[in-house]
This record gives C-alpha cells, structure tokens and sequence, in this order.
C-alpha cells in the first residue's frame, strides 16, 4: 500500500478556504509531492477532506501542525485539546 496512513478531517460547509492552501503548502515543503496524496470524500453526515501519508511521524506532524483541523470523527484534533 503506497499511502497507509489517512487522515480524515472534516469539511466544514462553507469551505476550508485559506486553510487548505496552507495545507497543500506545508505538505509540499515538508513531506514533498511522492510522499502525500489528499482527495476529498463523502463522509458519514458530513464532507471530509482525506490526507494519505506513507508514515506515522508524518502524519502526526501534519495533524500538529493545523490542530484546529476537526477529525472526521467530530473530535478536535489531539493537538488542539487543552
């Protein structure tokens, strides 16, 4: 498997706006073009945006990086928590 590690985060409905271009820039100068892959998907009762990456501290590095990113699964990213 080329990309096993996913990261779902929710869509809200006016957009991610701003926030996806940063995303695709921080990817792209942080884990490169052959190492990522994004592609959005229908989730359960919400729009998601899906991140693929080849390894684990990847990431993890992705989901610190834009903690205000609310997983797929309604719970604020683990590094938003307080």
């Amino acid at each position: 498997m080329a990309f096993p590690i996913r990261v779902k985060i929710r869509v809200p409905a006016e957009g991610l706006g701003p926030q996806l271009d940063s995303m695709h820039q921080w990817l792209n100068e942080h884990v490169g073009a052959m190492d990522h892959a994004c592609h959005s998907q229908p989730g359960f009762a919400c729009s998601t945006a899906a991140f693929y990456f080849r390894n684990l501290e990847t990431a993890i590095a992705f989901v610190q990086e834009f903690p205000s990113a609310e997983l797929a699964d309604g719970l604020a990213s683990p590094a938003y928590r307080t």
